[in-house]
């Protein structure tokens, strides 16, 4: 019994190593397949922070090159502002200058239609004038000819006499 006694102590503390052992690697192998889990999910987590780090630059590139346009279209509004109020500026001198060149445009077609009213009267009077001038031509022509005629007449009659008178002496 003794040596029984010895040999079931001395397998007593061996069985509880054996069982130990048999746990703790069982554990082991547990801690080393959630530690490759652990990996694999980091490995994935990684992945996953790879791409939102990703999206999460371009979205910052995005809103940087947004921040920029919308800079640019604020920068153009203004100018665009600017541009609008000297356009109105130009648009209103130039509505006055056109108003000013109706009013001239408006005395000048006065002015032009008087000029023509006043051609026209002078062109009926410049008719009359060249019926006077050609009746007063006609009535020279015939005072030429009478004047001719009568002097004809006077020379012939002075002749006449004149010959008469030369043959009474």
């Amino acid at each position: 019994m003794g040596s029984q006694a010895g040999s079931f102590r001395k397998a007593s503390p061996q069985t509880p190593n054996i069982d130990e052992n048999e746990k703790r690697i069982k554990r082991l192998e547990k801690l080393k397949r959630n530690l490759q889990n652990i990996k694999n999910e980091r490995d994935i987590l990684q992945g996953i922070l790879a791409k939102y780090k990703d999206l999460n630059d371009r979205t910052n590139f995005e809103t940087f090159m947004l921040e920029m346009q919308n800079n640019q279209m604020m920068t153009d509004l203004k100018r665009m502002s600017q541009d609008i109020s000297e356009a109105l500026y130009k648009c209103q001198h130039l509505t006055k200058e056109n108003q000013l060149y109706c009013c001239r445009n408006c005395h000048l077609l006065i002015e032009s239609n008087l000029i023509q009213h006043k051609v026209r009267m002078l062109w009926k009077e410049n008719r009359q004038l060249l019926r006077k001038q050609i009746a007063l031509e006609e009535c020279n022509i015939k005072t030429k000819i009478l004047c001719k005629e009568g002097s004809q007449k006077i020379k012939d009659e002075y002749s006449r006499k004149t010959n008469n008178c030369g043959t009474w002496k």
